[in-house]
């Protein structure tokens, strides 16, 4: 058979559709099985529970029926009563009496009796009997033994007094008085026949069978050996536990499996049926939907060109065919729509650069119409044009060229779709690395209005960016145009919008420039507040706070360009560095952190005129604290200088210390220290305690005093700390250094 698209398409239906078919009969049959056996073991182990919950209640009933009697009847305590007769005989008349009564009342107690320990006396039905003499002596003893009370009793056989045969009975034994005596027991005889005889009322042996066990696992009850029938299945075990006792049953497996098999024989003819149709409907559809195929495959071949040499096939691969013809159709659409759209980018950015800056503007309303960049407007009243650009052109060069791409068509696209909310139409491009501009078209003739509206926008549009995208940008509005040719203008009043962002302020969104641009920068009138500014700083004067805020008020006043805001601040920081640079090297190292990477380049990196405020003034005040410590310890050099002297002459005065000198010499104890430091590079306890040790080597080496009157001498009220210190300073012991000298 040919490989012709009719015979893939059958051929290729058949095996799935087999298969499916035959999954979907295995299925439902499995399904309907197991919903039969599900369903069947649940009603099992209903009817289980309904009989265990039955023989529970029942033997419960008895019980308690049995309790109820004795504890209402008082004859009971009577016959315990040790101080009563051995035979009282009205009592026991009344109790074989009330044992009677239970008797005929409740079906399936077989017997009871009560047990006597203090005589081993049983009382029953018919009368006092000796223990001993009965059958129940080993029965009687196994309970007393028990330190607790079990339930019923596993199947025991019971034998009665003046009965020649034994039958099996279920036991429970009770002790008496109620409800923990110790002076003997009733008992009450269940016959297992009579409890058969119940569960048989309460099953179907046809259909279903019935095991109970007892406590020890003895059978007191088993349907299946009833019928002998050997094909069951066991479904469910539920344990009573009150009882002890364990009911399994489950169903007579010939009758569920027949009902089974007859369903399933349902189901295979159904299948095979459904097997059958589907074919033929398989080979109907197939053929009828080969026609459109077919008449498409001989337009292909028409189409395809053949060589002179080559013979064309007579039986082609059709699937080869066609997913040749579409391969070559795809890549030839793909290729023509990704050329048509760069091309179609490319050039609609060129024509808005054109645009913008007033450039090749003889063509522009043909190339607008061709190009279509607002999207099927092209007739409009008036045009505006925004500039934004990024704050933050720091954090988009960290981003890779593919996130840079992404982002700006970000940025452009939320821009477009926040105009049409405002019913405007909108076309942005980038005209730089950080820089976008977007011209708006107007759709009535511009007004006075407009201008706050459109700052509206612009307003609206950062918000909206910032709170979304987390970028903060800088918009300018440029001036509304009635002329295509003017919109270059637009552009421009926008642009330069950007160029004040310092002054102006990124917070704002967008402004208008109101004012003509001013022919040049008054530097003088800086000028003079920078040289007013680096006086009061030298003089350590605080006015120098409030000169740097009438600075920064007046480039906001001025609204001066960023650039020009850039160049008077860095010419204010070298007229402070020429003014103290040589004071102290702790001055110069400060001066120092505003060359390359320092102060300078964070102020060209800032965009927001507080943040530069801010970032300057903190320098500014680093170093004027520097400043004032400088000329604050140059002023306490020669004071320090008199403290040198000062303990010189009295280092002898134990009592000398950086207190005695605060107080001396009206300066702060640690303050003393620091000026110590400075000047001498040492400690002041150092310097002391080198001063005395040398004037103690002189008194060791020239002197025969002692060692103590030499260290008084010295100023140290003992030879012991004395020597402590000779020792620190010096690596030997005062007594050592005078050996050492003069052996």
């Amino acid at each position: 058979m040919k490989r012709s698209w009719y015979s893939r398409m059958l051929f290729s239906y058949f095996p799935v559709f087999l298969l499916v078919v035959s999954v979907l009969i295995f299925l439902a049959f499995m399904i309907i099985t197991e919903l039969s056996r599900s369903e069947t073991q649940k009603a099992n182990y209903i009817s289980t529970s309904y009989i265990a919950d039955t023989v529970e209640r029942t033997l419960s009933d008895v019980q308690l029926s049995v309790l109820d009697e004795i504890e209402n009847n008082y004859s009971y305590n009577d016959f315990f009563d040790k101080s009563g007769p051995v035979y009282p005989g009205d009592s026991a008349y009344e109790i074989v009496q009330s044992m009677n009564r239970l008797v005929e009342r409740i079906s399936l107690i077989d017997s009871i009796y009560i047990y006597r320990s203090k005589d081993r006396q049983i009382l029953s039905q018919s009368g006092y009997v000796d223990l001993d003499l009965t059958h129940e002596a080993a029965f009687i003893d196994e309970i007393s033994q028990q330190e607790i009370q079990t339930g019923w009793s596993p199947v025991r056989m019971y034998q009665p007094r003046n009965a020649k045969a034994e039958y099996p009975v279920v036991s429970l034994a009770r002790r008496l008085p109620i409800p923990l005596g110790s002076d003997g027991y009733i008992v009450i005889n269940i016959s297992v026949y009579r409890l058969e005889r119940l569960v048989d009322g309460l099953t179907n042996g046809e259909l279903s069978f019935v095991r109970i066990k007892d406590s020890a696992g003895t059978l007191l009850y088993d349907s299946s050996q009833t019928s002998g029938d050997d094909t069951i299945r066991k479904l469910s075990t539920i344990r009573a536990d009150s009882l002890g006792w364990t009911f399994e049953s489950g169903l007579r497996a010939g009758r569920l499996f027949d009902w089974i098999s007859v369903i399933s024989y349902v189901w295979i003819v159904i299948g095979m049926v459904t097997i059958t149709l589907g074919v033929l409907y398989i080979i109907y559809i197939t053929r009828r939907n080969y026609r459109p195929i077919q008449q498409l495959m001989v337009r292909i071949q028409a189409l395809q060109p053949h060589g002179k040499n080559e013979p064309e096939a007579a039986n082609p691969d059709e699937l080869a065919l066609m997913h040749t013809a579409l391969d070559s159709l795809v890549q030839l659409t793909t290729d023509y729509e990704r050329e048509r759209y760069e091309n179609l980018l490319i050039q609609r950015r060129q024509l808005f650069l054109d645009i913008i800056s007033g450039e090749r503007l003889k063509d522009v309303p043909e190339r607008l119409t061709a190009l279509d960049p607002f999207e099927g407007k092209r007739e409009f009243d008036g045009f505006v044009v925004f500039a934004a650009e990024l704050n933050a052109g720091d954090e988009l060069k960290v981003l890779s060229r593919q996130e840079q791409n992404l982002l700006k068509f970000a940025l452009t696209s939320v821009i477009s779709d926040l105009m049409a909310e405002k019913q405007l139409q909108a076309w942005s491009e980038w005209v730089s690395g950080q820089r976008f501009a977007v011209l708006i078209g107007l759709r009535h003739r511009p007004s006075d209005e407009d201008a706050q509206l459109l700052l509206e926008l612009a307003r609206g549009c950062h918000s909206w960016i910032l709170e979304n995208l987390r970028l903060s940008l800088t918009f300018g509005v440029g001036h509304t145009v009635d002329r295509l040719e003017d919109i270059h203008l637009s552009f421009t009043a926008a642009a330069g919008v950007l160029s004040h962002r310092l002054a102006l302020g990124t917070e704002i969104a967008a402004v208008h420039m109101d004012r003509q641009e001013e022919p040049g920068l008054q530097s003088y009138k800086y000028f003079g507040n920078f040289t007013q500014l680096v006086r009061e700083f030298r003089l350590s004067g605080e006015n120098w706070r409030s000169r740097l805020e009438e600075i920064f008020a007046s480039f906001r006043k001025d609204r001066l360009k960023d650039e020009e805001i850039y160049m008077l601040l860095e010419v204010m920081l070298q007229a402070l560095e020429q003014e103290l640079k040589g004071i102290s090297e702790s001055l110069d190292r400060q001066l120092a952190l505003t060359g390359t990477g320092g102060l300078q380049e964070q102020i060209r990196r800032s965009t927001d005129l507080g943040d530069i405020k801010e970032l300057l003034t903190g320098w500014l005040n680093e170093t004027y604290h520097v400043y004032v410590s400088v000329n604050e310890l140059k002023s306490h050099r020669v004071m320090i200088k008199e403290v040198k002297h000062y303990i010189e002459d009295n280092y002898a005065n134990p009592d000398l210390s950086l207190n005695h000198l605060s107080e001396r010499f009206q300066i702060s104890g640690k303050y003393a220290s620091y000026l110590f430091k400075e000047e001498f590079n040492m400690k002041f306890v150092d310097f002391l305690a080198e001063l005395r040790v040398k004037k103690a080597k002189e008194l060791l080496d020239n002197t025969q005093d002692s060692i103590q009157d030499i260290a008084l001498q010295v100023g140290y009220a003992n030879a012991i700390t004395f020597g402590r210190v000779f020792k620190r300073v010096t690596g030997m012991t005062p007594g050592d250094h005078r050996k050492l000298n003069h052996p």
